[in-house]
């Protein structure tokens, strides 16, 4: 009777420090958000993936992160969460790729991807941007990526449409 007691008095313990949150998420919802993503014959623009996705859920990024994440999940279906990513530019995302950049014993494509995917992030300090970036310059995988994204947004972001005023246009 005493160990039943103690089991319970645990189990409350545990359900106030680490209550249900954000951080739990609805596998029906991260499911469907998979296979959206995961159709290997089609190549789809991002737009068409963030509308089917929307249908899902109002909240993507956090199954968009998690399927990023999920080594046990196929490198292209990764691959295609991590480019969605630039969707959805904050610090969560933001931290999400920083993480897999960092991590050296993540698939080296991925990381690549990771990276080309961070430095289209408009809406971030670009200061810390780059100054996260450089840190990988003289990596033997990661460097050649790094410095041809330098050359690549040293000569774009300066010169950048915003899609929907460019879409306000085109529609005059």
């Amino acid at each position: 009777m005493k160990q039943i007691v103690q089991i319970i008095i645990l189990s409350v313990t545990l359900f106030i420090i680490m209550p249900i949150g954000a951080n739990d998420i609805d596998h029906q919802k991260y499911q469907s958000i998979k296979e959206i993503i995961s159709n290997p014959h089609h190549q789809e623009e991002v737009e068409i993936y963030e509308e089917r996705i929307r249908k899902v859920t109002d909240e993507p990024l956090p199954y968009l992160i998690r399927i990023a994440q999920a080594k046990d999940t196929y490198v292209f279906i990764r691959a295609r969460a991590i480019q969605l990513l630039e969707l959805y530019q904050n610090q969560t995302s933001q931290s999400a790729l920083e993480k897999t950049i960092e991590d050296s014993h993540e698939k080296s494509h991925i990381r690549k991807l990771a990276i080309r995917t961070y430095s289209k992030f408009s809406e971030i300090d670009t200061n810390r941007q780059s100054n996260f970036i450089k840190r990988f310059e003289s990596d033997k995988e990661l460097g050649p990526i790094v410095k041809n994204q330098q050359k690549f947004n040293g000569k774009t972001k300066h010169n950048q449409f915003d899609k929907k005023k460019l879409n306000q246009l085109n529609h005059k």
